[in-house]
């Protein structure tokens, strides 16, 4: 048996004069009840690590009303030192290999739109050209039925010839102005509704739900591509809609990728925000908060409709 120790006490009747078990406790850190029990008890060996026990002190502190600051001054003696932990990791749970993400450049993404752009332009083209020639044929033909009729001396019929020629060639040149502008009002609106189909995708905040979740929305999205960088210790798990995909412990210079296409949404609970940058088809995600530990839930609403 362990001795309570002056932290313990501490924060075991601040917990008890809110009211709060250690059930209840645990289900508002998110901290194991077993740990919980240690920190009271003042047994820091069965922790995961020094920075973690520092870590779930800390949110003992905030669950129960008191003030971290204070707290860790005035029992400095009794807390493990902080320090990068390498080693005594949380045991690793039983997962899917993750799937790698296929990164696309932006240049691959519009690549598709601009081949069908190429296309409709060819077929408009196509089509004018060939309005532009059936127009050349007509006045071709008008100018040799007339220079193949016989040519007749009164002056009246020569007169009438060349008012027929007159109105011929000034009608034509009409028409193919009239398909011009008919071609190029086409060519305008199908280059925008080419520029109208591309819509970028979008990562926005909605709320802190009851469950003191942060939750975003992902839209405007065919993929759903998650990238982490870290840049320190960091303990990191992630669910999706089939249960655990992904939970270890990574340090300065790690990178993960996974490729959620399909799924309607995920779950990613980190230790140490402050040290992992997360992005969601190549977007920064924006913490809302300074919370050391967080648990954040992505929503894909392509996926849910």
């Amino acid at each position: 048996m362990f001795e309570l120790s002056e932290l313990g006490v501490r924060l075991q009747n601040a917990r008890i004069e809110k009211g709060i078990s250690l059930d209840e406790l645990q289900q508002k850190t998110k901290i194991q009840k077993r740990y919980l029990e240690a920190i009271e008890n003042g047994d820091f060996s069965k922790m995961p690590g020094d920075f973690y026990a520092r870590a779930f002190v800390k949110s003992y502190c905030e669950a129960v009303g008191l003030s971290v600051d204070q707290v860790f001054e005035e029992h400095a003696g009794e807390l493990p030192k902080a320090k990068k932990e390498s080693g005594d990791l949380p045991p690793r749970i039983d997962r899917p290999k993750s799937r790698p993400v296929k990164q696309r450049s932006a240049f691959s993404r519009l690549l598709p739109s601009l081949i069908v752009l190429l296309f409709l332009i060819g077929i408009v083209s196509t089509l004018w050209f060939t309005n532009l020639g059936d127009s050349s044929d007509n006045d071709s033909s008008t100018r040799e039925e007339q220079q193949s009729q016989p040519s007749v001396d009164i002056t009246d019929d020569l007169n009438e010839d060349n008012d027929e020629e007159d109105t011929g060639e000034t009608e034509e040149p009409d028409n193919s102005i009239s398909n011009g502008n008919n071609t190029e009002e086409t060519d305008a609106s199908e280059e925008e509704s080419q520029e109208e189909e591309i819509i970028d995708p979008s990562l926005e905040f909605v709320e802190l739900n009851d469950a003191g979740q942060y939750v975003y929305s992902l839209s405007d999205a065919d993929s759903f591509d998650l990238e982490m960088i870290f840049s320190g210790g960091s303990w990191i798990q992630i669910n999706d809609d089939s249960g655990t995909v992904h939970t270890d412990t990574h340090g300065d210079g790690d990178e993960i990728s996974f490729d959620f296409t399909g799924e309607s949404e995920i779950l990613i609970r980190l230790g140490f925000i402050h040290t992992a940058e997360i992005l969601v088809n190549d977007i920064p995600l924006e913490y809302q908060s300074d919370n050391d530990v967080q648990n954040i839930l992505i929503l894909h609403e392509d996926s849910v409709s």
